[in-house]
């Protein structure tokens, strides 16, 4: 048994050393008889010299063997030039283990690639147990350059042609290759006898791009692969803001986090928005009268700036980034943004960007608190009509149609909350920053259900944030909207990254809900800031889920 696997191996190395004739003739493509290290591969002058030292072999016969087998060196000449010629290669993969060999690496991948810098190279991946190592090669007539992924390795010595990497791919002693071309996808096994069994079947990517033959992939994948995203990173907003390089091509490194909430906030706003709309609660929008959103306690207005630019900003069709991400795109709908912020500087900056980006008609910025800011008559598209809710009250139509307060801090998230109920606002996205009121409460109050939980600082302080929040999400629920509390980014971008989704459908809250929140009050022996804030609406949605009543609640409420 061990000398037939002797004489496999041995057969196989002639067959592998005659595959390059001529002088240069090496056999490369013998298989190694045992597993060398990553740090010292098997080189091109290496191989010589061991090819000198092997036995001539005479030319393989094309005439295919007794069931359909093949001589191998013949098979992995066809194979060779496949590898080395970018028009015809799409992808090759190799794996197993052949009888008699033992190769240096798991699996191995070869694709042609189109580098910003160097042009079209032969890309190999070498898997191991545990990573990948990737290496770019250039092919016959291309000019040698340094690969990045492997000069350091290898000390700046110039990396290996395409050549040379196929022989040494094809010298590992792997079992099985498939390898892809337009036409078509060839599949070799090396058998137990040293010889090659080929398969042959039709390229399914061949039916996409007509006839074999009739077409050429018209560009070569691309050496980084592109990610979708909502906004590119040469977006005039994220250009002008500081979040893009000048040149729009990449994120300043110091940027990333913020780009991140960027896209993970406009992810969750496009979700909301488009099922807000697809329920029939948020109206369409027209020019007659756009799509109004307010963003309260914007500070630099990096999201209210990017939900402009995503949802209303024009561009033109078709015109293409020079940086590696492709964008989703979607309906412009028509939209004014209002930005509210105490400090006089943001509004200052906020005002000056949105006149550069030429925002300036859509986009404007008022300074002042959340609770008191005078925003009715600074939207561009005045609104007359009158609308009434389900109930019959008469209430001015809503002046706002999305509210967004994100890391507005302590009760100022409250204050936001209060006025998107007021103005009857279809959509509201929150994402609270500091909890300090009701943990004050919290450690004042004579009620202290789980001590626990409460004994330690830290944990009480957490517990506090989970409260103020749930206590938001119900009363919110009380007052008739639909409520979602998600985590919208990850902890490594914002330890605040908890977002409170509203919509409103003006569904009425049972008296189990209220019983909820009644419970909640009393086994806490406190009132949220936001249910002082909106007493008065509370009292009369409480008055009509119970009957005209107000109930217990109220007189808890009146207590604390």
């Amino acid at each position: 048994m061990r000398a037939s696997s002797l004489c496999a191996a041995a057969r196989l190395s002639r067959h592998c050393a005659s595959l390059r004739a001529g002088p240069r003739a090496s056999a490369a493509l013998a298989f190694p008889s045992r597993r060398p290290s990553r740090a010292s591969s098997t080189t091109a002058a290496a191989s010589s010299e061991r090819a000198d030292a092997s036995p001539p072999d005479s030319p393989p016969s094309a005439k295919p063997r007794k069931g359909g087998k093949r001589d191998l060196a013949e098979a992995y000449r066809e194979l060779r030039a496949i590898l080395v010629d970018p028009d015809r290669l799409v992808r090759a993969v190799a794996g197993g283990k052949a009888r008699g060999a033992d190769p240096a690496w798991r699996r191995l991948e070869m694709r042609p690639v189109a580098l910003k810098r160097g042009g079209v190279k032969l890309q190999v991946v070498k898997y191991d147990q545990r990573q990948a190592f990737t290496s770019n090669h250039a092919y016959p007539g291309a000019s040698t350059r340094r690969s990045s992924a492997t000069g350091a390795r290898r000390g700046g010595r110039e990396s290996a042609s395409a050549l040379e990497a196929a022989d040494e791919a094809l010298a590992c002693g792997f079992a099985n290759w498939r390898v892809e071309t337009e036409e078509e996808v060839l599949q070799l096994r090396v058998t137990k006898s040293g010889e090659a069994a080929v398969h042959r079947g039709k390229q399914l990517l061949a039916n996409a791009s007509g006839a074999p033959g009739s077409a050429k992939r018209s560009v070569i994948a691309g050496h980084d692969r592109a990610k979708p995203r909502l906004l590119d990173p040469s977006d005039p907003f994220l250009v002008r803001v500081g979040v893009s390089a000048a040149d729009g091509r990449s994120v300043r490194a110091n940027r990333r986090d913020k780009y991140k909430q960027v896209e993970e906030f406009l992810k969750l706003l496009e979700l909301a928005f488009d099922e807000a709309r697809a329920g029939g609660h948020l109206p369409e929008p027209t020019r007659a009268r756009p799509t109004r959103l307010a963003d309260l306690g914007c500070g630099n207005a990096y999201l209210t700036f990017g939900a402009y630019a995503y949802l209303a900003a024009e561009r033109e069709d078709g015109a293409e980034s020079e940086s590696s991400t492709k964008t989703r795109s979607r309906m412009k709908i028509p939209m004014e943004v209002l930005g509210v912020d105490v400090k006089a500087q943001a509004r200052e900056t906020n005002s000056r960007v949105a006149a550069e980006l030429g925002w300036d008609r859509s986009c404007a910025f008022v300074e002042g608190t959340i609770a008191d800011a005078d925003v009715d008559a600074l939207w561009p598209t005045p609104r007359d009509e009158e609308r009434s809710d389900e109930e019959g009250v008469g209430t001015k139509a809503a002046s706002v149609d999305v509210v967004l307060a994100l890391h507005a801090c302590d009760t100022a998230t409250d204050e936001a909350l209060a006025r998107a109920v007021r103005w009857r606002a279809p959509l509201t996205l929150v994402s609270p920053c500091c909890h300090h009121d009701l943990q004050v409460r919290m450690r004042r109050s004579p009620q202290d259900p789980h001590p626990p939980m409460t004994r330690h600082g830290i944990l009480r302080e957490r517990l506090g944030d989970v409260v103020t929040d749930a206590f938001r999400a119900h009363v919110m629920r009380l007052l008739g909207h639909r409520v979602d509390v998600t985590e919208w980014i990850g902890g490594e971008h914002t330890p605040r990254n908890t977002m409170i989704r509203a919509i409103r459908t003006g569904a009425e809250a049972g008296e189990e809900l209220w019983a909820e929140y009644d419970d909640m009050r009393e086994r806490w022996g406190v009132t949220p800031r936001l249910a002082e804030i909106l007493k008065p609406e509370l009292d009369d949605a409480r008055a009509r889920a119970c009957g005209g009543g107000v109930g217990r609640g109220a007189e808890v409420m009146g207590q604390t």
